[in-house]
């Protein structure tokens, strides 16, 4: 099995929004990911080749102010993109009481998951500096 990857895909047409003060960029859009087969690697997936988000457009190349990530069908998983290392961390269990959300098991097949990462619906915005 090979490592998972995922790609941040823009909306079609690509969905480019600004604030009222036009300081900032936004991108919409979906996360998708490689073979239902392919592992989770402990510190999150990387994009595939040209489709990380500095490839998404004008401003893009540029550390995000905010990532928000949020799957579409209530799966229970949560997706954080680490500026630091441009991944896509996803985690799932825990959250009650005092303990914390758990990340993914790591070699955990995308379609190991309940339910299946492979399957789930995930939005994002990312929004950038213009200055």
């Amino acid at each position: 099995m090979a490592t998972a990857t995922m790609k941040f895909n823009p909306g079609t047409p690509p969905t480019l929004g600004s604030d009222t003060t036009g300081e900032t960029a936004r991108y919409y859009g979906t996360i998708t990911f490689s073979a239902a087969g392919d592992t989770y690697a402990t510190g999150g997936l990387l994009p595939l080749t040209n489709f990380a988000l500095k490839n998404l457009g004008p401003y893009a190349d540029r550390t995000p102010v905010a990532v928000y990530i949020e799957s579409q069908i209530a799966s229970g998983l949560s997706y954080y993109y680490n500026a630091n290392t441009g991944k896509l961390q996803i985690f799932g269990g825990g959250g009650s009481g005092t303990a914390g959300l758990t990340e993914i098991t790591n070699t955990t097949p995308l379609s190991g998951t309940t339910p299946p990462i492979s399957t789930d619906v995930v939005n994002f915005e990312a929004i950038f500096l213009r200055r």
